[in-house]
């Protein structure tokens, strides 16, 4: 079972750096299952998620672009 720990904001970067990239990998991961089984809802809770996130890290890569990609290359 996963062991959450609080990182203080003046904590190591590389630590936060991975923390975030692997959150951002797996809400790509939960998008690619729902849209693989035609979960409607899952993949909707994936793009709420992703939009949350975006709205939290404003200067960061957008994570709604990454699942539009996705969508978009899997309609091509």
């Amino acid at each position: 079972m996963p062991t959450f720990v609080l990182i203080p904001s003046d904590g190591p970067s590389e630590q936060l750096a991975e923390i975030e990239a692997s959150v951002r990998a797996g809400v790509v991961t939960d998008f690619l299952k729902a849209r693989s089984r035609g979960d409607s809802l899952g993949q909707l809770a994936a793009e709420y998620l992703a939009a949350q996130i975006d709205d939290s890290t404003p200067d960061g890569p957008r994570l709604t672009d990454e699942l539009d990609a996705i969508r978009q290359s899997t309609a091509a």
